[in-house]
């Protein structure tokens, strides 16, 4: 509507808007609005999809590399077939390097891939800004890998074919669908994997605190992101994930799903996990035998007990599961019903997953263990979870 110039009220009102809206602007820190910004190009339909070989996935890698020239990087790309790169940022040159990395590769025509992993890409720009000046006694490699959904090519080939001698890596930070709450809920769950590996990376995690830091063993989840071909050769790693969400890996994963004040926390932790690594007299040891976090079993419990309590039309399969491990897990020495409950997490966070994770990791446990009345609750949610 426009106002009447004649009336005094109606120029006061617009100039109460603009003072307003000035002012919110300056409340926004420019960490939040670079992130959206990055977020919002990556998963703009124009990139259809960023599927590792398209033309919108190059397009991301070489507006991935001219961010990180921006930022003062040394910049490479390393091809490996089929239109595939990694974008690979290089700052300093010490003898030890630290890795970062995020995939920037997505789902394909019609699929955002906002959280999973144009958030992971906006992160790792965002580190590379904040550390570029921080003058760290390492070498920051900052990766952003193509094709990790086809099986972590990206991530396998550079472990295959480094830029920089494997065993000069201290450490590989791998971040991976960030900026959406893990099954919805209402208080985050950042997931972190590695600790169990490393003394030096658990004591540095432990140190940033905060109740959103869940510290899970590696063996829940598998090796389902791109620190996989690091921790096979024995290179100390974490993992930040928020987990999966009701549209993970779904055409609704979009720009605007995205808290983006979280995620410039989560960036700024991950940043900071960095510069306390780079301060180590010593470089962080790969363990032989995982030591598994010491509020695991707790933090798991807590984190179910939510589900049950806000997923008021939890079906009567997962109602059973979770009402059975509750007892289960602080009685069992291994690791069988802990993961169970991951599964079991999983499942209820992305139903469009469901059947492959009924079918073949919670109905055989259950079968089993002999409890007929699981086992046919399960196999009823399969059928009705489709293909």
């Amino acid at each position: 509507m426009r106002p009447n110039r004649n009336h005094p009220s109606a120029w006061l009102a617009v100039v109460l808007a603009l003072a307003a809206s000035i002012a919110f602007s300056a409340a926004v820190p420019a960490s939040v609005e670079r992130l959206h910004s990055t977020v919002s190009w990556l998963a703009d339909p124009a990139r259809q999809g960023r599927r590792a070989g398209t033309t919108g996935a190059a397009d991301a890698a070489n507006y991935i590399a001219a961010q990180f020239r921006e930022s003062g990087y040394e910049v490479q790309f390393q091809e490996f077939g089929g239109n595939r790169r990694n974008v690979i940022a290089r700052l300093g040159s010490a003898s030890n390097v630290i890795v970062a990395g995020a995939h920037y590769d997505g789902q394909g025509l019609g699929y955002p891939s906002a959280s999973d992993n144009a958030a992971g890409v906006a992160v790792l720009l965002e580190i590379a800004r904040d550390l570029q000046s921080a003058k760290l006694p390492v070498t920051l490699l900052l990766i952003a890998f193509d094709d990790e959904e086809q099986g972590l090519n990206g991530s396998r080939y550079f472990a295959d074919h480094p830029t920089v001698p494997l065993d000069s890596i201290e450490s590989a930070i791998v971040f991976d669908a960030l900026g959406r709450r893990f099954l919805d809920l209402k208080e985050w769950t950042t997931i972190v994997l590695g600790t169990e590996y490393s003394a030096e990376l658990a004591s540095i995690v432990r140190k940033q605190g905060g109740k959103d830091l869940f510290n899970i063993g590696t063996d829940l989840i598998g090796p389902r992101s791109d620190f996989a071909p690091f921790a096979s050769r024995r290179i100390p790693f974490l993992l930040f994930s928020d987990g999966t969400y009701i549209d993970y890996h779904g055409k609704g994963d979009t720009a605007d799903r995205i808290d983006y004040v979280h995620l410039a926390d989560e960036a700024g932790i991950i940043g900071s996990v960095i510069r306390d690594i780079a301060s180590l007299k010593m470089k962080p040891v790969y363990r032989t035998e995982p030591i598994y976090p010491m509020d695991e079993t707790m933090r798991m419990l807590k984190l179910m007990a939510s589900v049950r309590a806000e997923k008021k039309d939890l079906s009567l399969a997962y109602r059973l599961v979770f009402d059975d491990l509750k007892t289960r897990i602080p009685m069992d020495s291994s690791r069988e019903s802990i993961r169970m409950a991951t599964n079991a997490l999983l499942v209820v966070a992305t139903p469009a997953h469901a059947r492959f994770f009924l079918d073949v990791e919670l109905e055989p446990y259950y079968e089993m263990l002999k409890k007929q009345a699981i086992v046919t609750a399960l196999r009823e949610e399969s059928a009705r979870s489709g293909s």
